[in-house]
C-alpha cells in the first residue's frame, strides 16, 4: 500500500512561490513539486503552471499505461511550453520542477527533475539516493572548490543552470529505481527552502521515529523551524511511503 502527505509554506517571504501536488492510488502514486524563481518575477505563476501541466498529464493516463522516462521528458516539455508562453519582455518567469511516479506492483520509481528541488529515496531508513542539483554550487562540489556538506549555504546556491522556462530545448534529467519490495521504501520531494535546513542525517533520524508520512514531515519541520532565519525561503515537501 502507498500513503503520502505534503505541505507548502511561504516561510518568511511575502509570497509563496512553491507549488506541489500528489495523488495516491491503491498501488501507484505521483508527486510533483516546483519552486518559482523569485528573481525573475511571477515565480508563483510559473510553479503553479508547471505543476498543473504535470498533474494534467498524470491524471490523463490510463491506469494500465506504464510510466517511462521518455514519457516524463514529454511532460517536462509541456510544462516548459506552458511557462514559456506566459513569459513576456517584462517577466521571464522560471521554476524548478521535480516529479516522482511510483508503482508498487512493478516495484519501480521513475523520477525527473530540473533545478534544485530534490527527490530523495530512503531504503530501510537510510538515504540511498537523491537527485543532482542543477546549480552553480553543485558544480563547485564537482570541481573540488567546496565540499558537499558546504552546499547548503554557499553564496551561489540559488544560481541555477537548468530550470523550466530557461530555454525552448530544456530536457529533464531522469532516473528509474527498481526498489526491493521486501524493504521499507520512502520518498521525499522538497524545495531548497526545506532541504537547506534539514540534513540527510536528520531526515533519517526523523524517519526512524515517525509513524506516518505526515508525522515524518512534521518532525522534519521542527528542525527547519529551529534553524530558519526570520526571512527564510518558501519551503515545501511531499512524503510518499510504500508500506
Amino acid at each position: 500500500m502507498i500513503v503520502g502527505n505534503g505541505y507548502t509554506n511561504q516561510g518568511g517571504r511575502e509570497y509563496n512561490e512553491d507549488s506541489g501536488a500528489f495523488a495516491v492510488r491503491e498501488n501507484a502514486a505521483y508527486a510533483v513539486i516546483a519552486d518559482g524563481l523569485g528573481g525573475h518575477g511571477q515565480g508563483d505563476l510559473a510553479s503553479k503552471a508547471a505543476v498543473a501541466a504535470v498533474k494534467e498529464c498524470c491524471l490523463g493516463m490510463p491506469d494500465d499505461m506504464p510510466v517511462t522516462e521518455e514519457l516524463m521528458v514529454e511532460w517536462f516539455h509541456k510544462a516548459n511550453k506552458d511557462v514559456m508562453e506566459m513569459q513576456n519582455e517584462q517577466c521571464q518567469m522560471k521554476t524548478t520542477l521535480a516529479v516522482l511516479c511510483v508503482n508498487e506492483t512493478r516495484a519501480t520509481a521513475h523520477m525527473a527533475h530540473l533545478g534544485d528541488s530534490r527527490i530523495y529515496h530512503f531504503e530501510n531508513g537510510k538515504c540511498v539516493f537523491y537527485t543532482f542539483d542543477h546549480s552553480v554550487s553543485r558544480m563547485a562540489v564537482l570541481t573540488g572548490e567546496i565540499e558537499l556538506k558546504d552546499i547548503r549555504f554557499h553564496e551561489d546556491r540559488s544560481r541555477l543552470l537548468k530550470a523550466i522556462g530557461k530555454s525552448d530545448d530544456v530536457k529533464a534529467e531522469t532516473k528509474t529505481i527498481h526498489f526491493d519490495k521486501n524493504a521499507s521504501n520512502a520518498f521525499l520531494l522538497c524545495t531548497d527552502g526545506f532541504w537547506e535546513y534539514v540534513t540527510e542525517e536528520e531526515m533519517e533520524q526523523t524517519l526512524a521515529e515517525a509513524e506516518t508520512p505526515q508525522d515524518w514531515i512534521n518532525k522534519m519541520r521542527q528542525y527547519l523551524n529551529k534553524k530558519a532565519k526570520k526571512e527564510n525561503d518558501n519551503n515545501s515537501a511531499i512524503a510518499i511511503w510504500i508500506i
